[in-house]
């Protein structure tokens, strides 16, 4: 979805899904939150859990990031714009997510272009790293209570909608960890749900999947509706404010939805559960890391030379080799590694490497 979003940008293809491409990013925000408690929860007083839980995540995303950071820095000193001291900062610090993304993109990186956006694609992570800062510590000293982490995640999805719609710049919030919160919350809330009631609820659950998913649809159908509604250039300031509060909340609530309906039906021949098992889906999923830092940094400076057809097909294919590759010298030795010499206390392990 985010591939569609940035890579396809002619007119009369955009109505038709590329332009909202971007909900992807809540899907994985909520997807991540599922993860990262599943695993916590999995851990609850075992010791040592935590400092292998950073270990663990460190090892996976820090050495590709900075590899990658180095390659952007000396790219773009080598067409002459280095990057000044407080750019190097801001990212090896990942404190793009608490700066607002017009000063991030046009005030602290100057160009070229691919370099500004390359970058930019890079406030996920950012969102990502502090979640694992905050979360993982409440859910180990809370010892996994129940009534206190699910008090914390509801006051999380109540007060995340306010904080988008009043913040200063309403087009300059919507990257920001304060403002993406909820749809991490609401995963959270999933894998607390799913680990205590979803050995009860999944049969139900498969009874209605169809129905649900119906549902997913339409909440779906309402977050476009709603983009149009505020006009997708969002002309005034207070449609940019009602579309911040409203369309990420209807997101988390279908991606959350979503998720909790694939779980139940997980394992059985249904039509969600056979497409997510597709071998080439799932070796997209594998190298998916790589190709979220370099797809767009390749096609944007592709772009800059050739025409936009050929600039886009030949940057998917040069991102999902570089990716592959990455996979497997850099990326998947580091993984298997990883699995063997900081395993989780526990028999069961949470993370396949491949």
């Amino acid at each position: 979805m985010v591939l569609m979003r940035h890579y396809i940008h002619h007119p009369s293809l955009l109505l038709l899904g590329p332009q909202w491409g971007w909900m992807g990013v809540n899907l994985f925000f909520v997807l991540s939150g599922f993860l990262i408690t599943s695993i916590l929860l999995r851990l609850t007083d075992r010791r040592g859990a935590l400092k292998i839980f950073y270990v663990r995540r460190s090892l996976r995303l820090f050495p590709l990031y900075f590899l990658a950071l180095l390659v952007y820095f000396v790219a773009s000193a080598s067409v002459g714009t280095p990057q000044p001291v407080k750019t190097v900062l801001l990212y090896i610090s990942f404190n793009q997510a608490f700066l607002p993304p017009l000063m991030t993109h046009l005030k602290i990186v100057p160009h070229p272009d691919w370099v500004v956006m390359g970058f930019g694609v890079l406030w996920s992570l950012s969102v990502e790293e502090y979640f694992y800062i905050l979360w993982a510590p409440l859910v180990t000293f809370t010892r996994a209570r129940r009534a206190t982490l699910l008090t914390i995640l509801a006051l999380i999805l109540l007060l995340t909608p306010w904080t988008r719609y009043f913040y200063p710049d309403p087009k300059g919030g919507q990257e920001l960890f304060l403002a993406q919160v909820d749809s991490l919350a609401a995963g959270c809330v999933v894998a607390i749900l799913w680990w205590d009631h979803g050995h009860v609820w999944r049969a139900r659950l498969q009874l209605y999947a169809r129905w649900l998913y119906g549902c997913v649809a339409a909440l779906i159908a309402l977050a476009i509706g709603i983009d149009f509604a505020t006009s997708i250039t969002k002309r005034s300031v207070l449609d940019q404010r009602i579309f911040n509060a409203t369309d990420y909340t209807v997101l988390w609530l279908a991606w959350s939805l979503w998720l909790l309906v694939t779980l139940a039906v997980s394992g059985t021949s249904g039509v969600m559960p056979r497409f997510l098992r597709l071998p080439s889906l799932r070796w997209l999923g594998r190298i998916s890391y790589c190709l979220y830092i370099v797809h767009y940094p390749i096609y944007l400076a592709l772009r800059n030379y050739l025409p936009h057809s050929v600039a886009l097909v030949t940057g998917l294919a040069a991102a999902l080799g570089i990716s592959a590759l990455s996979w497997r010298y850099f990326e998947g030795p580091i993984a298997r590694w990883k699995q063997q010499a900081f395993r989780y206390p526990m028999a069961s392990q949470p993370e396949v490497p491949c």
